[in-house]
């Protein structure tokens, strides 16, 4: 049997499906990955009372690589808008995009989350409106309000400024792109990303670990930017993704073994030095070879996959990663005292983590007025209806 044809190559300015399919399933994968929080042995906003060591490994499925893929896929959507906007109306689309959002969800959407956490946690015994009032004092100002999930959009948004000033240096973007093309080719294309990550893994990540705080979270920045603007410089190289299809069947495998291989390792425990370099050299390992198998196989067989499903979800996903994760937090205060069994409980998170998300955007993108608070573009006015003619009558 003959091979399938290559992909075409990617415009400069088209919308790519695969891209937005990547985008829709990473974040789907995120909104579970919080409700699964709720049932490690780590501390999270608010636990169950059903803790599973198990979970730990659970987690390392997605956990390397998850928001890695974002980020490279958000930067390749913002060098995709710039092929249709000039740099200035591209920061304007993405302020209009991140700020409303962020703005609100800070002020509205987290507030009832850390409100629940103060009560089980710090034993707050007011209302929301008291612990507001407390957090948006310029006592709690001074100490910091909590942005929780929403920190996702922070980053992706100081980082949209630092790509949008390289619109303004176009001979550094091409001279970026053509080092990129000529490197990343054969085995390059599998080893020197790895190389990277595992360094920053190595040196930075035992500093700093991952704090979520814009000013101290350089691990973070590290592989979150740097992977950011990797999406943004290569999203238009016709040859890497061409690479990119042809290493898809050595990466996936690679990645399966390498997850299981990451399990164990996490599963001795071991905190002497040569552990820890492995850990980390394998979660490297991990984490790229999933990532080029994602974007290889979506690239090969996704990109022309758009229809009804991919436009709906593609424009409910952000809203309802907005809402999901106070859904989440309130869901399980108000289940605890109930003392369910964990088969019972954890599928009755999901589905309410799930339906009510998806409830808000259906509401949400509804409502011309609150969409752009809920990062939704206005719907566009209809036209009024024309007067009709008298008949015989002549047009002026």
């Amino acid at each position: 049997m003959s091979a399938p044809p290559p992909a075409p190559v990617p415009s400069s300015t088209g919308r790519r499906a695969d891209l937005d399919w990547l985008r829709i399933v990473a974040l789907a994968l995120l909104i579970l990955y919080h409700v699964g929080l709720a049932y490690t042995p780590w501390d999270w906003h608010l636990n169950s009372a059903h803790r599973f060591a198990f979970m730990e490994k659970v987690i390392l499925l997605t956990s390397p690589w998850r928001l890695t893929l974002l980020f490279l896929v958000s930067g390749a959507a913002l060098r995709l808008m710039s092929g249709k906007y000039p740099a200035r109306e591209v920061l304007r689309q993405r302020f209009l995009r991140l700020a409303p959002p962020f703005i609100f969800g800070v002020l509205v959407l987290i507030p009832p989350q850390a409100w629940v956490e103060a009560m089980a946690k710090y034993d707050f015994h007011g209302g929301l409106i008291a612990w507001w009032l407390q957090e948006f004092s310029l006592d709690g100002l001074a100490r910091g309000i909590p942005i929780n999930h929403l920190w996702f959009v922070l980053y992706i948004g100081v980082y949209s400024l630092v790509a949008v000033a390289l619109l303004f240096r176009p001979a550094w973007i091409a001279a970026a792109e053509l080092w990129l093309k000529k490197t990343l080719t054969g085995w390059r294309l599998l080893v020197l990303p790895i190389l990277y990550l595992a360094a920053i893994r190595q040196l930075l990540y035992p500093w700093f670990g991952l704090t979520n705080r814009l000013e101290s979270d350089w691990y973070n920045h590290a592989l979150s930017l740097g992977v950011f603007l990797f999406g943004f410089l290569m999203v238009r190289r016709a040859s890497l993704w061409s690479e990119l299809e042809r290493v898809r069947w050595i990466a996936a495998p690679a990645a399966a073994v390498s997850v299981i291989v990451l399990m164990i390792l996490y599963g001795l425990h071991r905190t002497d030095l040569a552990g820890a370099s492995l850990r980390n050299s394998v979660f490297a390992f991990n984490q790229w070879m999933t990532i080029v198998a994602a974007l290889g196989f979506a690239s090969r067989h996704l990109r022309g996959a758009d229809g009804p499903a991919r436009r709906y979800l593609n424009d409910a996903i952000f809203p309802c990663y907005l809402a999901h994760q106070t859904i989440t937090v309130v869901a399980l205060y108000l289940l605890l005292p109930h003392h369910l069994p964990p088969w019972i409980e954890a599928p009755v998170l999901v589905g309410v983590t799930l339906g009510g998300s998806l409830a808000i955007y259906e509401v949400v993108r509804r409502i011309n007025l609150i969409r752009p608070l809920w990062g939704l573009k206005p719907l566009p006015r209809s036209a009024p209806p024309a007067t009709p003619r008298s008949p015989g009558k002549a047009a002026p």
